[in-house]
């Protein structure tokens, strides 16, 4: 079955890579969400670029950043004002007054910031010789040059490259480009905020402006950083929003081939020769280039069922962790969803219901159990050698889980993570990664630990490794909350729920 395979995990980078010594396209977009999020989010702390102003080391440009929010925001009660006085001349004229005033501190502070950014961070960090690691020693932005497109006001829309007549999506911009563009997108975000509209609190790639922002301000890292290539608007979307190009010619052959397929299984169960469905039906890779002897399409041999598959084969899973100190919580979101894919878990020891999820489960219900022990569990609770049995209607899942207790790891060197968190599952299992999914650099060991260090997070890339021809994942995982009272002493009975 499709699970009988392991998919590959999203693609995720350290906090570091990012910050100090990125080394590929991917890294300076992320870097660059991580910076819209930071002028733009309505959490400034939830940017991992964000300092804190009261800490030891004084940050160079954090003091600006915030003044540069509060007069975005004020663009909102300026665009008020407009909306007050439109039917008095004078105070019109004086709403336009304060209108341009706001825009020229706006620009100012704009390009304070990416001086900031990109040239006195840079030169501090390489004074503290904190670039060593990194591939290329970073060459910062020049400081007049960004000054300049101020002083010429290049940031208006007769001189903004995108706003041009023949411009392309897929046109490489240069550094002053960059510069300009970025400048522009945050006058933009001013702008829509004085008309009444908001701006979106997260990036999304279907946003144009966010979309400008990112990829410009992505780009002006990469120059810093003499990391190629250069991305256009086009191809800096295609890794922001993890997209593929498609062929609408190729997904027609490809769903031509999904029908021929399906033919071939109908004809052997008409003929009732179900055993002979590996022999008729081929695995087909669709080639980008053609083969030696001109194909494009290459069919091999159906691969024998994973034994070990707990779909299609229902094999039971080994896991190993410390009962004594993980929570049914920790289980649920760090294992059981995280780990082997489930959306709507239910989870039963013997006949005793503990956790169960879905539409019509009353959420209060199973609450309390969620910050019990696994010792503590009802039902005489998860201890070394119980079997937890876990089910998922919305995807037609049904696994046995065997825990076996752990409270002593072996530690690798260098390694910090706490112990009682820790975790290995046993076997092959296939994994449903989803796009929502937060993978620890250890999960394939089974470690699970926070890390002690705040640059050797984990942080999510919703983006395609291009440094590799990987295959992508989709899946789907919902989170949900539901528990139950350890005083109820009746068992509650499984629920039985319709398609």
């Amino acid at each position: 079955c499709y699970e009988c395979q392991a998919k590959p995990t999203q693609k995720v980078y350290p906090i570091c890579t990012i910050r100090s010594t990125p080394s590929m396209p991917v890294h300076t977009i992320v870097w660059a969400k991580e910076l819209y999020k930071l002028l733009f989010g309505p959490k400034v702390e939830e940017s991992m670029l964000f300092e804190d102003q009261t800490g030891d080391e004084k940050s160079t440009y954090m003091d600006l950043v915030m003044d540069l929010r509060s007069k975005i925001t004020a663009a909102v009660s300026v665009g008020n004002d407009d909306d007050n006085n439109n039917n008095d001349e004078k105070e019109s004229k004086e709403s336009k007054d304060k209108n341009e005033d706001l825009d020229d501190t706006i620009s100012s502070l704009a390009a304070s910031a990416l001086v900031a950014l990109y040239n006195t961070e840079i030169e501090k960090q390489l004074a503290m010789d904190r670039f060593k690691t990194a591939q290329k020693v970073p060459t910062a932005i020049c400081k007049n040059m960004i000054q300049n497109v101020i002083l010429d006001k290049k940031y208006t829309n007769k001189n903004i490259p995108s706003k041009q007549t023949g411009y392309k999506q897929t046109t490489i911009p240069s550094k002053e480009e960059c510069i300009i563009e970025v400048i522009s997108t945050i006058m933009d975000a001013a702008t829509l905020l004085k008309s009444g509209e908001t701006l979106l609190p997260e990036f999304d790639k279907d946003d144009t402006l966010a979309m400008k922002f990112v990829t410009f301000a992505s780009n002006l890292r990469s120059y810093v950083f003499g990391i190629d290539p250069i991305q256009s608007y086009y191809s800096a979307k295609g890794i922001a929003g993890n997209i593929i190009p498609a062929i609408a010619t190729t997904n027609a052959i490809v769903a031509g081939m999904q029908v021929l397929a399906a033919f071939h299984i109908l004809k052997k169960q008409l003929e009732k020769k179900d055993g002979e469905l590996k022999q008729v039906c081929k695995y087909t890779y669709c080639l980008r280039d053609k083969t030696r002897k001109g194909y494009y399409l290459q069919p091999t041999i159906l691969p024998d069922p994973n034994p070990k598959c707990f779909v299609c084969k229902n094999a039971m899973i080994n896991l190993s962790l410390d009962t004594s100190k993980w929570t049914l919580d920790m289980l649920l979101s760090r294992i059981i969803k995280k780990e082997l894919g489930f959306m709507e878990p239910s989870l039963m020891l013997g006949s005793s219901i503990i956790y169960e999820e879905g539409d019509d489960i009353d959420e209060d219900e199973y609450f309390m159990n969620k910050s019990k022990k696994l010792t503590d569990l009802p039902a005489g609770g998860v201890q070394s050698g119980t079997v937890v049995r876990i089910e998922d209607f919305t995807q037609d899942l049904e696994v046995d889980l065997c825990v076996n207790h752990k409270s002593e790891w072996e530690m690798k060197d260098g390694e910090e993570q706490e112990e009682e968190e820790k975790f290995s599952i046993g076997g092959d299992k296939p994994v449903v990664a989803s796009s929502d999914a937060i993978t620890s650099k250890d999960a394939s060991t089974g470690n699970a630990g926070k890390d002690d260090d705040d640059n050797d997070d984990i942080v999510e890339v919703l983006a395609e490794d291009h440094s590799a021809n990987s295959k992508n994942t989709n899946g789907n995982k919902r989170s949900a909350i539901d528990i139950v009272d350890d005083n109820d002493s009746s068992a509650p009975k499984k629920k039985a729920r319709s398609e």
